[in-house]
């Protein structure tokens, strides 16, 4: 090969990297021989281009997308990137597409343990929510410690919401006008005979209450009133107030006082005044229980005999018990003993809500006497069905 010859054949291999053999005049590049290229390069090249995604792999994709399942999104692109890599952007821009639609994320997996959980924390009710807490446990071991990490959230953010509820509370009795938080309820039944026994009667009732921080106030007042044949077979009148004053976490120092008239018992006015201090044995939501104790003075103005002045002890029980939310079953009993009698009475009262402030009540009360008026009976009774109003 002759001089001329190796360097054009030298210029065929410099020339496609850009480097000109002679600056001064252009230089104008032949074809490049297909001998030159290796054969696996066009190959290859045409295995790297994109490639439009196939139709049915895109509807796959957008099938899922339209049902909103996190986990069946990721399986369907999962598996379409990997059998069409060279579609990846394709399934990108559908991807991009749809959030942007969304302005989100896609929907969680239904977790129905998580959602009963929520449930319950929703409400508030912190038997509920450690209850399912405990069977979503059970229900998902693997799930224990993120139950675990809710129920602590959740107990928190609850105490934090009772302390602030309860230094509410505190603040609105301690601004309370002496007339203000006064709850109570109104009660009403009548009765009517005709026949061998003509007899009509009535019985009205009122109890009131109101709660301060540390002074707590009852009062109640009855009247029973009933004929029969012309006679008057109950005449019975009661009217009681109660303070107490805490002075302890469950002690409490009570005042007493009450009048009462029952011309059936033999007595115009009966007066008992009393002071001294209590304790609360239960003070739960649905059951409460307290004991209470002091000296008593008692005066009784006779019909027949001249009036009595005592001095005398009191003892009385308090119970409250929610049997249901519509059902509660009460309870007030005391005995006031002297030297020379002693007398007992107690007022059990079940009541029933109907609907609303309307309740359905019935009462038994008892009283005993161990020294009565001559021609009076030792224990007098009376049961009462009322209607029960509360405000």
């Amino acid at each position: 090969m002759t001089k001329f010859a190796r360097l054009s054949a030298l210029s065929l291999l410099i020339v496609p990297f850009g480097a000109p053999l002679f600056a001064q005049a252009p230089v104008v590049v032949p074809p490049i021989s297909p001998l030159l290229v290796p054969p696996a390069v066009p190959v290859l090249l045409s295995e790297m281009a994109p490639r439009p995604l196939p139709v049915p792999v895109r509807t796959m994709i957008e099938a899922a997308l339209e049902g909103g399942k996190k986990s069946e999104v990721e399986t369907v692109v999962s598996l379409a990137k990997a059998t069409n890599p060279r579609s990846i952007g394709d399934i990108d821009a559908i991807l991009a597409a749809h959030q942007a639609r969304r302005n989100g994320d896609l929907q969680a997996d239904p977790d129905p343990v998580r959602d009963m959980l929520a449930a319950a924390i929703e409400s508030k009710k912190d038997g509920d929510v450690e209850a399912v807490g405990k069977l979503a446990k059970r229900a998902a071991p693997d799930k224990a410690a993120e139950v675990d990490a809710l129920l602590d959230d959740y107990r928190q953010k609850r105490a934090e919401e009772k302390r602030a509820a309860a230094a509410a509370e505190r603040e609105r009795l301690a601004q309370a006008k002496i007339w203000q938080n006064w709850k109570g309820e109104g009660q009403i039944g009548a009765s009517h005979a005709t026949g061998n026994t003509r007899s009509a009667g009535i019985s009205l009732g009122i109890a009131l209450a109101r709660k301060g921080i540390d002074w707590n106030q009852r009062f109640r007042a009855q009247a029973d009133y009933q004929r029969t044949n012309g006679r008057t077979t109950i005449e019975k009148y009661l009217a009681e107030y109660e303070p107490q004053i805490k002075v302890g976490e469950r002690a409490f120092a009570y005042g007493f006082g009450r009048w009462e008239r029952d011309r059936m018992q033999g007595y115009s006015a009966r007066w008992n005044l009393s002071g001294g201090m209590g304790y609360k044995l239960f003070d739960a939501k649905d059951l409460t229980l307290s004991v209470k104790a002091g000296p008593a003075w008692r005066r009784t103005e006779f019909l027949r005999r001249p009036y009595e002045n005592e001095l005398t002890g009191l003892a009385g029980v308090d119970f409250g018990w929610q049997v249901s939310p519509t059902v509660r079953l009460t309870q007030v009993a005391s005995a006031i003993i002297g030297e020379r009698t002693m007398t007992t009475s107690s007022l059990t009262a079940l009541n029933a809500k109907l609907t609303g402030a309307l309740s359905a009540r019935v009462s038994y009360s008892a009283d005993y006497d161990t020294s009565p008026p001559a021609g009076v009976d030792n224990l007098d009774t009376l049961t009462r069905f009322t209607l029960v109003y509360g405000f």
